[in-house]
């Protein structure tokens, strides 16, 4: 049975969907969908999740959010998106990883894996 990590896409250009011309978005989201679908065909892919927005809040323990209308101060990098893949190891993982599209960013940006625990 193969295990499930989370990507996480750190970086890249938190100004790219108002910045990038319709064709650079529909060529990258081309990249994207293929790479989708070349997880899934091998059957790594769980859940392709959602590209995220710069804004957000956070709460604490006492229950206070911070929200903000910009990437959080406390997040060193802008958290792009995520997804879930299902590999037979963590280094399975950072191959899969290797080719993601957010790799071939103009802005330098990483894939963080972390592992899903199942409880």
């Amino acid at each position: 049975m193969m295990n499930e990590y989370m990507f996480i896409y750190e970086g890249g250009d938190k100004n790219w969907f108002e910045t990038a011309t319709p064709e650079e978005i529909k060529t990258v989201m081309g990249q994207w969908g293929a790479w989708f679908q070349q997880l899934e065909a091998s059957g790594h892919l769980r859940n392709p999740g959602a590209p995220l927005g710069p804004g957000g809040a956070i709460v604490s323990r006492n229950g206070s959010g911070i929200k903000t209308d910009t990437a959080l101060p406390e997040v060193k990098e802008l958290i792009g998106g995520y997804s879930i893949v299902a590999a037979n190891s963590l280094e399975e993982a950072v191959k899969l990883a290797q080719g993601s599209p957010h790799l071939n960013d103009r802005v330098p940006a990483t894939v963080v894996i972390r592992p899903v625990i199942q409880v």
